[in-house]
């Protein structure tokens, strides 16, 4: 559980959807077309993205999860 909290984890799944989305950019546009491909890309993007702006912001405010509750 402590590697999903982690901020670490969380910018490489950011890192790993803008390269998925680059990649397969570049490849081929007709990739993107697929429904399932695009939406998978967006939600790791917008998944990771949310995580690493919510640590940041609970960070500021001191209510951080993963600085509380790690062992």
């Amino acid at each position: 559980m402590e590697i999903v909290t982690s901020p670490n984890f969380w910018t490489a799944m950011l890192v790993l959807g803008v390269v998925l989305l680059v990649g397969v950019s570049f490849k081929t546009k007709a990739l993107l077309n697929n429904v399932y491909v695009a939406v998978t890309i967006s939600l790791l993007i917008a998944v990771a993205y949310f995580h690493l702006v919510d640590h940041y912001l609970m960070d500021m405010q001191g209510l951080d999860y993963w600085y509380l509750f790690r062992k």
